[in-house]
């Protein structure tokens, strides 16, 4: 004769539907919600350090820095909010710099003409603020701003035809 526990039919099923309803989902959840945050984390921070890589080998256009915004809203990595920075809802701000040696300061630049020779900065800070990563959670997550400093490299000019571009 078999012995067997009078109405213990069916606890396993229970105590993993429990296991797994109230732990293993929320743990899960959370690890999909952590690894968006950190993919949007680091395609911005990419996205900064390629933006002022991308200014310091460039011609100084204007004071906006208007082709350094525009080739990081078309260059973007991929990441869930991408559309969101094409389309201007995330800040992206460039600002080039003088260093004036005998104060040991940086000063905002400025030049009257645009891709010259005359006009080429000390520096470039790129950075990008203002998003909001709202995903997964109640209430949005502030994500803090990113910010690059380099120092012009070539200002867009070509070593071996003298030419700077844009």
């Amino acid at each position: 004769m078999m012995n067997r526990a009078p109405n213990c039919r069916g606890q396993a099923t229970l105590e993993m539907a429990f296991c797994l309803g109230l732990v293993m989902v929320p743990i899960t959840l959370a690890l999909i919600g952590f690894a968006e945050v950190s993919w949007t984390y680091h395609a911005l921070a990419t996205l900064t350090r390629q933006g002022a890589r991308y200014a310091g080998t460039h011609c100084w256009m204007d004071s906006t820095g208007s082709n350094v915004v525009s080739w990081m809203r078309n260059n973007a990595p991929a990441f869930p909010d991408r559309p969101q920075l094409q389309g201007g809802g995330i800040q992206i701000d460039v600002n080039y710099w003088t260093h004036d040696l005998e104060a040991h300061q940086s000063v905002p630049f400025e030049c009257s003409g645009s891709c010259s020779p005359d006009c080429v900065p000390d520096s470039v800070t790129v950075s990008v603020s203002g998003y909001q990563f709202n995903h997964f959670f109640p209430e949005p997550l502030q994500v803090p701003s990113f910010s690059t400093t380099v120092e012009i490299q070539s200002s867009g000019g070509d070593p071996e035809t003298a030419v700077s571009n844009p």
